[in-house]
């Protein structure tokens, strides 16, 4: 490997770059001024300084004015460097920018043995650094067995991470990539005992990334594997004392074991040191860590599935390449994906329990794999699933609706934490759909049939109305958003109507026809809720009706209205039920004004079937500012210090399905922004769940 530098032109460092990379951009005038720091040294340098550079330069070079590196401190005596010195100052005109590739974090995969997830992870946090193609490290799916049933593929683990840079809901101190290169390195340089050097080039080496699984219905294995660009990082990772050889896989893998490291108390908070130093892979066992010098693939996993995978690696068994549902599942994946997954269809076939045999049979018997593909925008992450199945037991192709434009959510108010917009219009008849319910309950619990087709029948002689012609006056979609209080907190909370106060349940459904909702409407008002002794049922004009408790102090009740051609009903805080209507029927602050909302939509699907949208930023942030919540992330790592909470450009989750219909196949397509920011909020949850409760929380 060429030399490595950091770069500054003004604004933040970035890099490092090999030198070669620096001489095409000068070549292709991307760079013309600037300044260079190589790894591990402190001080910078003019481009001219570098005899490569300086020839490139061909004597465009200009005097600058360079301050330390960041992070760095200046050697002038004994004296401390100054504050402002943190960040190195040119004094130089605006270049043509050009595609940098940096990040702020690395990617984290769940569950395959914590050393090896720790060094991927690590890994990804820094080889986004190289500006190179990978065009070094052998493709993971060349190398993995065909009878994989699970296949995860990062086939560029730099421009996975490269991406990130322009994520908008990141804080921009994350791209630094200098310090994060540099925490990075330490971390696994103090992990394993080996110089900051060798954990820079280990760093920078990783290329490829991929997770493949078989036998996942019986005796699941899965292997994770990491292709380097050079096989020197890994060999000097290998000779450190942690590791011990133990023979071979195969005719060229070299098996190792692992052992665990004790850190001093004055190793901190460091999530990544921590996980690295408490790995350990044993010497005999089912688990497995290999590496072959030969392909440069570092693999950890089921030992059987590691030795198969040896086998197409070294003696050209087939791969998951060679596979016919693999080859016909690819036309699945975006050509900009970062990241992609197949599961194959065959997997279903080896489920043998007989009960979960027939829902299948019933409805998500596969016509095909389900395929997976993860692109980076400006909003986040856009994943997206897709999956064929049939069944005995789904709608017929005659009665398919076509996904439609969901926007009943954007009339909601700017309160509103999360909403689910539904395409409600239908071919059925209301007896037939009644029918169709029917039948499905009956699949999954023939009890349950019985006991819902009863309470039909008492609601239909109680009220005088039937749920197959309420089911004909539903229009196109219906909306179920849920609001709280602006600055709410899990301390002011507590339970009952004190959790009311600070929430509220509003609920839109369009209508073509009112008549029989304004007709239960009515027999609720008359036969229903008179019954309840402790409310107080106001008739309304619209021809709904509200009801609020006698002899609470809070301000909280339940509404149902009809405006124009909509039934609305909120329930909860009266305050955010004002809004909510205000917002609805006048249009005023709704989340159809809100940035993050817009963004989110707009990398959606124009037309669904089901819409699900999540202030992910707004519930983060009240669960962070509990105290116990937020000390018991920061003893497991975890911060949410870097990503923007609130504002504009605040995280948000939205999850969009659509489905179409072709010779009684059925296409479920599935497009999620930041689903996986979603994990932090349930980690978060479950931690304050765990917690003792205390008065008020």
């Amino acid at each position: 490997m060429s030399a490595m530098y950091y770069l500054s032109r003004g604004g933040a460092p970035e890099g490092p770059f090999e030198e070669a990379r620096l001489v095409y951009m000068i070549a292709c005038g991307e760079l013309t001024q600037g300044g260079v720091c190589a790894v591990g040294q402190q001080a910078w340098s003019p481009l001219h300084a570098v005899p490569a550079l300086a020839q490139a330069l061909a004597a465009r070079s200009a005097p600058q004015v360079y301050g330390p590196p960041p992070g760095q401190a200046v050697a002038h005596g004994d004296a401390p460097p100054p504050a402002a010195a943190a960040q190195p100052q040119y004094n130089s005109p605006a270049v043509q920018p050009f595609a940098r590739k940096k990040s702020n974090r690395g990617l984290l995969f769940v569950a395959l043995g914590a050393f090896f997830l720790l060094l991927a992870a690590g890994a990804a946090g820094a080889a986004y650094l190289m500006f190179f193609s990978s065009g070094g490290a052998r493709s993971i799916r060349a190398s993995v067995p065909q009878n994989s049933e699970l296949f995860i593929e990062v086939p560029s683990v730099h421009q996975l991470v490269a991406d990130l840079h322009d994520v908008q809901f990141l804080d921009t101190s994350l791209r630094d990539d200098k310090q994060l290169f540099d925490s990075a390195a330490d971390s696994i340089a103090k992990a394993f005992d080996i110089s900051t050097s060798e954990a820079f080039t280990l760093l920078a080496s990783a290329e490829t990334l991929g997770i493949a699984g078989r036998k996942l219905a019986t005796e699941p294995e899965l292997v994770l594997a990491l292709g380097m660009k050079n096989a020197s990082p890994v060999e000097a990772l290998l000779k450190s004392a942690r590791f011990s050889a133990l023979g071979t896989v195969g005719t060229t893998g070299k098996r190792y074991q692992l052992t665990q490291k004790q850190l001093p108390p004055s190793a901190g908070q460091d999530a990544l040191l921590k996980g690295l130093a408490d790995a350990q892979i044993a010497a005999v066992g089912e688990a497995a860590l290999v590496w072959f010098p030969r392909t440069k693939l570092l693999t950890i996993g089921s030992d059987t599935l590691v030795r198969d995978l040896a086998q197409v690696i070294e003696s050209g068994s087939p791969s998951i390449q060679d596979n016919a549902a693999f080859q016909a599942a690819r036309k699945d994946f975006d050509a900009s994906a970062r990241l992609t997954l197949f599961v194959d269809p065959n997997l279903y076939t080896t489920i043998t329990d007989p009960k979960l045999r027939q829902v299948i049979d019933a409805y998500f018997k596969p016509a095909g794999s389900i395929t997976g593909s993860v692109r980076v925008k400006a909003a986040g992450f856009l994943t997206r699933f897709i999956g064929r199945v049939q069944g005995d037991k789904l709608p017929r192709a005659a009665t398919y609706e076509p996904p439609h434009a969901l926007d009943l959510g954007a009339r909601l108010p700017a309160e509103t934490v999360a909403y689910l917009d539904l395409a409600a219009t239908s071919k059925l008849s209301g007896a037939d759909a009644q029918k169709l319910l029917l039948d499905q309950l009956s699949t999954l619990n023939p009890q349950s049939r019985a006991s819902v087709e009863q309470g039909l029948h008492q609601i239909e002689a109680q009220l005088g109305v039937t749920a197959a012609k309420l089911f004909e006056g539903v229009g196109g979609q219906s909306v179920l958003g849920l609001s709280a209080t602006p600055g709410v907190s899990l301390e002011a909370l507590g339970v009952g109507p004190q959790t009311a106060a600070n929430f509220n349940l509003t609920w839109v459904l369009e209508l073509k026809d009112a008549s029989e909702y304004k007709k239960l409407a009515a027999q609720l008002k008359q036969k229903l809720l008179p019954a309840f002794h402790e409310v107080t049922v106001t008739e309304d004009a619209t021809g709904g009706f509200s009801v609020a408790a006698r002899g609470l102090p809070l301000a909280v009740g339940l509404r149902a209205k009809f405006l124009d051609k909509y039934l609305f009903v909120t329930a909860g805080s009266n305050t955010l039920a004002d809004r909510a209507e205000a917002a609805f029927s006048r249009g005023e602050r709704t989340l159809k004004d809100d940035p993050a909302h817009q963004t989110a939509l707009a990398n959606l699907p124009d037309t669904e079937h089901v819409l699900l949208w999540i202030d992910t930023g707004r519930v983060a942030d009240t669960l962070q500012k509990s105290p116990l919540v937020r000390a018991q992330l920061a003893q497991n790592g975890v911060s949410l210090d870097k990503i923007k909470l609130t504002g504009p450009e605040r995280v948000v989750s939205a999850l969009s399905v659509r489905s179409e219909v072709q010779n009684e196949v059925w296409t479920y397509q599935l497009d999620a922004l930041n689903l996986q920011a979603l994990a932090p909020l349930g980690a978060a949850g479950a931690l304050h769940g765990a917690l003792p409760r205390l008065p008020g929380l």
